[in-house]
């Protein structure tokens, strides 16, 4: 049974009386491709492609039988649509990576039930980008003001969706950070003392701010690469070498040799199979699916969340021209070096639109030494600068050695509405603490990066070398 919206208008003391209503939609495949992807905007990853979201649905991905309830909502005013929201019923945390698993423990500790719950956002990527769609004309004629308003309308009907169907709470996921601002408040500054942060006052500043509100900000942490050299005033990266010539010269000398090793030793050659050329290569799709279910498969804790219907669907619809494919093989399996997918052995899946790099799923057939770090960063690295690419997100996890190859942390948004009173004031003192970690470590990691400590700075033979 889906959901049940006691009242699709918003009320008379809203910004906007009377003025918009929302609808529930079931299937993404209920909605038109056209009208949802007209309020995409350059914040919008391509996760939020109508085709991807479909391709879940009808991969049978994301659907009721595996947790996920799609009950998207139509932003209507007058006879106009004017927005989405793409949400979901979950009677589960698994496939979100903003992890609030704790918080059902604590929950259930207390016999307060936690599941079902709404999550706003994308089954099973943890990527930021734009949760409340507008259309793009109607962005264009609204001020910041009123846009803000209608970010806060959105957030008070899917807190009254949750009241009114007896739903625990609601989850807003890897959202842009104006929008979170606009729903759950503003990051408050980090107190500084004697030059670095006091997070005393950060916990104590933040749960007095946040007492008012009814959604509460969550601060999490991912690391990215960017295609900006610290010592050429942020210039692209002309070369993997000049990347390279950021570290400390142990750590170059390690990376060269690891990378020669799988290259050379285990010959090893990676090939970027981008977009529609994926269609020309027979049985490639399946390949790096047989590939991504290999990997799952080996772990105790994997979680096998997409199918091959999936995979094939994407290679059907308009998303193939954001794939892309790092492939690893063994360049003694095919005399002439012809590329052919039965000789895949290790790959990862990725997607790439508006200059970024976006790292989802890694996979192998054969263990290799170092095969994952270079298929996964290194090649990848070298593909964005290749490519003038400006920014690469390899997804959730990992942060130690993604930090130790020259990712920096980020700050990742979240909003959540929590219904039992007792319940949202414990989250709310454990999301003031996280939020002093976090902010402390990300200064920290930042502060002694890899590619931009001082100590860092090549000699004048190595930036001869570069200059080249």
């Amino acid at each position: 049974m889906g959901l049940q919206s006691k009242s699709d208008e918003n009320d008379s003391s809203s910004p906007f009386p009377n003025l918009f209503k929302f609808e529930l939609v079931s299937s993404i495949s209920d909605i038109s491709e056209e009208d949802w992807d007209r309020c995409l905007c350059p914040q919008s990853s391509p996760f939020m492609e109508h085709s991807w979201l479909r391709c879940l649905e009808e991969g049978g991905c994301a659907t009721v039988a595996k947790g996920w309830m799609p009950s998207h909502v139509r932003i209507i005013m007058g006879d106009r649509i004017c927005g989405f929201v793409p949400l979901y019923v979950k009677s589960h945390s698994m496939g979100e990576f903003i992890f609030d698993s704790k918080w059902a423990d604590a929950a259930h500790a207390n016999d307060i039930r936690y599941y079902p719950k709404l999550l706003v956002g994308v089954p099973f990527t943890p990527v930021t980008g734009t949760r409340i769609l507008i259309d793009q004309t109607f962005r264009e004629e609204s001020t910041p003001s009123q846009l803000r308003a209608i970010r806060k309308l959105v957030s008070s009907f899917l807190e009254k969706l949750a009241l009114d169907n007896n739903m625990s709470s609601v989850h807003i996921n890897f959202a842009t950070e104006e929008e979170v601002s606009d729903i759950a408040g503003p990051m408050l500054n980090v107190q500084r003392r004697n030059g670095k942060n006091n997070t005393g006052d950060v916990r104590t500043n933040n749960s007095h701010q946040q007492e008012e509100g009814r959604f509460l900000r969550r601060t999490s942490i991912q690391y990215h690469w960017r295609n900006a050299n610290p010592r050429r005033n942020n210039r692209e990266y002309q070369s993997f070498n000049e990347y390279l010539s950021c570290f400390r010269s142990k750590r170059r000398i390690s990376v060269k040799r690891e990378r020669l090793k799988v290259r050379e030793e285990e010959g090893i050659k990676i090939d970027a199979i981008v977009g529609r050329e994926i269609l020309q290569h027979e049985g490639l799709i399946d390949r790096i699916y047989e590939i991504y279910v290999a990997t799952v498969d080996k772990w105790h804790w994997g979680r096998q969340y997409l199918t091959l219907d999936f995979f094939r669907l994407l290679a059907k619809s308009s998303f193939v021209d954001n794939l892309c494919f790092m492939c690893a093989r063994r360049r003694s399996a095919s005399s002439n070096q012809e590329f052919r997918s039965k000789d895949v052995v290790a790959g990862t899946f990725n997607c790439i639109k508006n200059g970024v790099f976006y790292g989802r799923y890694w996979g192998c057939l054969e263990e290799v030494k170092n095969l994952h770090f270079e298929t996964c960063y290194w090649s990848a690295i070298e593909y964005c600068i290749e490519n003038g690419l400006v920014r690469m997100e390899p997804g959730a996890g990992g942060g130690d050695y993604k930090w130790s190859r020259g990712f920096d942390p980020v700050l990742i948004h979240s909003a959540h509405f929590i219904r039992h009173p007792g319940l949202r004031h414990a989250i709310r003192q454990f999301i003031s603490y996280e939020t002093s970690a976090n902010l402390e470590l990300r200064d920290f990691l930042r502060e002694n990066s890899v590619i931009h400590n001082d100590e860092n700075t090549p000699n004048k033979q190595e930036e001869s070398s570069v200059c080249k």
